[in-house]
């Protein structure tokens, strides 16, 4: 596997730099990643609207049109994204022009205005439309999810439909000066970027004002519920009965330790078992051979100190049962007898190639390197492939037995679900995983 060569380097005022340099392609990517989650906002939704009114204008630019002209002048596509732990702003453009960017995304960082939060009320509200019912109830599953486990630190990123009206320009401004502070922004560059003097300059001009000192958010811990459970604790069925629902959105959820955890690698694994390309078990069983859903899949969050693991999909009510039984069935064969030789090595060449892969897409690797260096974890590639390559049959069966057996969980549903079929859901549950189930039903749409 080919070398990732990264540098690192830190600005004046604490932001810090990661470098991958690709030669030979042509274009940059550019990512600023600030540690402004969603966990400390006074009213939910803060972070996402702040992360929409940073492309409201500056006082150079002073209009949405005006800072995308600027940017796209120089052939710059300029996005962002605002996650549960990070917000992040990224640029894709040409080589030539990193310098002129880089003083755009100074510019943007330092000097926006701020303003328009009436008119981004609406375009936010459009944009969560789909997650929330005409009483303005959540019917995402995978936020409930999230804030089953978490409680408010798991709320929706982008708030729920009553929070987006109460944001108030004061909440914005003093998220941004509490979050957007230097010691809390990370700057990766990937690509045909300059040598590493130049570009250090560039960046120092562009950023290097930025005011330190960032009054962080705590990002989302484990509940001690799940941290030190009681032996036998029950997992939680969660049901939220959603009336005209044509399918029913499952998710089941199962928290780990967190990304420095030495199990994560094992854990990883498991996921892959389950979820990584049509030949694995998932798909197999529940597409394949069942004919239950169209499409499954697992796949990993991770937070201060908690990976959560979930599999996800949706299907006719009826067929709920029938479904979570098949999971709680593929969990079982292999928290029982391991996967197979096979299973492992196709796993291990498909992330071997998926690895390789990442230097291929310069705005892919950017996004990877973001990821792992904000979580302080290693961006060598090859030692992490030989890391997941190392782990055994032995190894994931001990993943897949902490899931169902140690570990309370929770299963999620979003549905049209009589209390009846509840109760039922809650037997078939008992009987795959032989452990009690609470219930929580939750009918406040028909009520």
């Amino acid at each position: 596997m080919p070398e990732l060569a990264l540098e690192f380097f830190t600005l004046s005022n604490g932001i810090r730099v990661v470098l991958h340099r690709q030669p030979s392609v042509h274009r940059v990517s550019i990512m600023l990643n600030i540690g402004a989650g969603c966990i400390d906002e006074r009213v939910w939704g803060t972070a996402h609207m702040l992360e929409h009114l940073m492309f409201r204008g500056t006082r150079k630019y002073p209009s949405f049109g005006a800072i995308s002209e600027a940017f796209e002048q120089v052939g710059a596509d300029f996005n962002a994204f605002t996650a549960r732990e990070v917000t992040s702003f990224d640029i894709n453009l040409p080589r030539e022009s990193v310098a002129d960017a880089l003083m755009l995304l100074g510019d943007v960082m330092m000097h926006a205005k701020l303003t328009g939060i009436v008119a981004e009320r609406d375009i936010i509200r459009e944009e969560i439309l789909a997650d929330y019912d005409d009483d303005n109830a959540l019917i995402n599953v995978d936020d409930l999810m999230t804030s089953l486990f978490y409680g408010d630190a798991g709320h929706p990123i982008a708030g729920n439909p009553q929070d987006i009206e109460k944001i108030t320009s004061k909440d914005v401004r003093s998220f941004y000066e509490d979050h957007y502070a230097a010691d809390n922004m990370l700057l990766v560059c990937t690509g045909a970027i300059p040598p590493t003097r130049d570009l250090q300059q560039m960046a120092e001009s562009a950023l290097g004002q930025i005011a330190p000192h960032a009054n962080r958010s705590n990002r989302r811990q484990m509940p001690d519920i799940y941290k030190n459970p009681a032996p036998g604790s029950p997992a939680l069925l969660h049901i939220k009965d959603y009336d005209g629902a044509t399918q029913s959105d499952v998710s089941l959820g199962f928290l780990f330790d967190g990304p420095h955890s030495p199990q994560l690698p094992a854990l990883e694994i498991l996921v892959r078992i389950l979820d990584d390309g049509m030949a694995s078990r998932l798909s197999r069983k529940l597409v394949e051979q069942l004919a239950l859903v169209y499409d499954i899949e697992a796949y990993l969050s991770t937070a201060l100190d908690t990976t959560l693991l979930q599999i996800r999909t949706s299907c006719r009510h009826k067929r709920v049962a029938k479904l979570l039984e098949a999971v709680y069935g593929i969990l079982d064969d292999i928290a029982q007898h391991g996967v197979t030789d096979e299973e492992l090595a196709r796993v291990r060449k498909r992330l071997i190639w998926e690895h390789e892969e990442l230097s291929d897409g310069i705005a892919r690797l950017s996004q990877w390197i973001s990821s792992m260096a904000t979580q302080n974890m290693s961006c060598d590639i090859d030692a992490r492939c030989k890391k997941l390559c190392g782990v055994s049959s032995e190894d994931v069966q001990k993943m897949a037995q902490n899931a169902i057996k140690s570990r309370p969980h929770i299963v999620a549903i979003v549905g049209e679900i009589s209390e009846k079929r509840a109760q039922d859901l809650k037997s078939t549950i008992e009987n795959s995983i032989k452990r009690k189930i609470k219930l929580e039903l939750d009918k406040s749409k028909n009520d």
